[in-house]
C-alpha cells in the first residue's frame, strides 16, 4: 500500500481527537506522522511508535537549534526528507496550513503530491506563523500545494476568497464516532434541574462569555439551570472574574479540561448544549464549525448556536439546534428560556441532530471519502 506522511504541530492533541480517528482508521494506505514537537496523549491515542517521527523538537534545545540552523542554511528539512525516503512516502498529507507551508521544501525536494486540510484558525487573515509574513506563506502554498480540503462550504469560500484556485479546493466532513457517542432521548429530570453544557477552549471564539451572560439572564428569570463548563485556556481569569462578580458559583461548575471518555460522560449528562461562537478580535474562527456541536447532535443533545461559519451546514436550523446572531447574548438567553420552557422539543431535536450526523458525519464514511482523494492524487 503506498504510505502518507502527516504532519501537524504536534500529534495528539486532546482537543483534536478527529485527526487521530481519521488517520487511525485508514486502511487503504499506510501512514506514519511527522510531529514538530514531542507526542503526546499516546496513553489515550495509541499509534505504532515505529510510525511516530518528532522532526523538529522542543524550542531552544541543542537538536532544535541544529535543525534551525541546517534548514536556513539549506532551505531544506534533511531529517524529514531522509525519513520520508527511507519510508518510501508517496504523499504528504499536512495538517493545518502553517504546517503546509513548512511541507513544501519536502514537496519540491522529493516531489510528492501535498495535500493540506485547513482547520479554522489558519484562515485568519491575520495570523502570523513561524515569524514570516503568514499572507505571502499562504499564497506561496496556494500556488504550489495540489490539493486542499476545508470542513465545510463556507470554509471553502473563505479560502477561495483568500486566493487559493477553486479547483483545487474539496470538502472533507469532520468525521464523528458513533460507538462512542451513543444516542440518549432527553427528557425533564424528576428534580427539574436542565444541565446546560459548554465544552472548548477558553478563546475569544468560542464566545463563552456571551453564554455565561445568557446563563445569567436565564437564572435571573428564575430558571432551575446548572451550566456546566468543560474546558480551560487564557480567558480563564476573565471568565472567573465574571462568575464571581454575578455570584454565580452554585449555579456554574467549571470542571476543566478532561480527557475524551470523561469529557463524553459529562456531555451525556447534559441536556441542552450551548456553543455561542463569534469571530474573534483578530479574525480567529472556528473556520468548520465546532466538532462539540456534532457530538452533542450525536448524543442526542438539542444545540444553542450562533450564525458562524459552518455551524449552519452542520446541523438542521430550527430541527436540531437554534441559531442566533453572534455575540448576542439576549438572544441566547432567549432560546435558552424557550427550550426550557418547552422540555417536550428536546428529544424530537435530539432525534433529528442524531440522524443527521448519521447521515453526514460518520468518521468510517469520511475515512473512505479521505482515501479516495488520495488515491485520486497518487493517479
Amino acid at each position: 500500500m503506498p504510505v502518507v506522511a502527516h504532519i501537524s504541530g504536534q500529534f495528539f492533541v486532546r482537543s483534536e481527537p478527529w485527526l487521530y480517528w481519521y488517520i487511525s482508521r485508514l486502511r487503504r494506505v499506510d501512514s506514519i506522522c511527522l510531529s514538530l514537537r514531542p507526542f503526546v496523549n499516546t496513553d489515550l491515542f495509541p499509534f505504532p511508535l515505529s510510525n511516530c517521527y518528532v522532526v523538529s523538537g522542543r524550542p531552544c534545545t541543542l537538536p532544535w537549534l541544529c535543525r534551525r540552523a541546517l534548514r536556513r542554511t539549506t532551505g531544506r528539512h534533511i531529517l524529514a526528507e531522509n525519513i520520508l525516503r527511507r519510508r518510501n512516502v508517496r504523499l504528504i498529507h499536512a495538517h493545518f496550513g502553517p504546517n503546509g507551508w513548512w511541507a513544501l521544501p519536502l514537496k519540491r525536494a522529493l516531489g510528492l503530491p501535498l495535500l493540506t486540510t485547513f482547520y479554522g484558525y489558519d484562515v485568519a487573515p491575520s495570523l502570523k506563523v513561524l515569524c514570516r509574513n503568514w499572507s505571502r506563506d499562504r499564497q506561496e502554498l496556494f500556488d504550489e500545494g495540489d490539493l486542499f480540503l476545508v470542513l465545510g462550504p463556507y470554509m471553502r469560500q473563505q479560502l477561495v476568497r483568500l486566493g487559493c484556485p477553486a479547483k483545487k479546493v474539496q470538502l472533507l466532513r469532520i468525521g464523528i464516532d458513533l460507538r462512542q457517542t451513543p444516542f440518549r432521548p432527553r427528557r425533564p429530570r424528576r428534580d427539574s434541574k436542565i444541565v446546560v453544557i459548554f465544552a472548548g477552549r477558553f478563546v475569544e471564539k468560542k464566545g463563552l462569555i456571551y453564554a455565561l451572560q445568557a446563563v445569567k439572564g436565564a437564572l435571573d428569570r428564575g430558571m432551575n439551570i446548572e451550566f456546566r463548563i468543560i474546558g480551560d485556556g487564557p480567558l480563564a481569569g476573565k471568565l472567573c472574574e465574571f462568575i464571581r462578580k454575578n455570584k454565580l458559583e452554585k449555579q456554574v461548575r467549571l470542571l476543566g479540561f478532561l480527557d475524551y471518555e470523561a469529557y463524553l460522560s459529562e456531555m451525556n449528562k447534559g441536556d441542552i448544549f450551548l456553543a455561542p461562537s463569534v469571530t474573534a478580535a483578530n479574525g480567529d474562527t472556528e473556520g468548520g464549525a465546532p466538532t462539540t456541536v456534532l457530538e452533542a447532535q450525536a448524543l442526542g443533545m438539542p444545540v444553542i448556536s450562533t450564525y458562524h461559519a459552518d455551524t449552519p451546514n452542520v446541523v438542521l436550523p430550527g430541527e436540531s439546534a437554534l441559531l442566533v446572531p453572534e455575540r448576542d447574548s439576549q438572544a441566547l438567553a432567549a432560546a435558552l428560556a424557550y427550550l426550557v420552557d418547552h422540555p417536550g422539543t428536546w428529544e424530537e431535536m435530539g432525534r433529528s441532530g442524531r440522524g443527521f450526523v448519521e447521515k453526514f458525519h460518520k468518521i468510517d464514511n469520511e475515512v473512505l471519502a479521505l482515501e479516495d482523494k488520495y488515491l485520486s492524487l497518487l493517479g
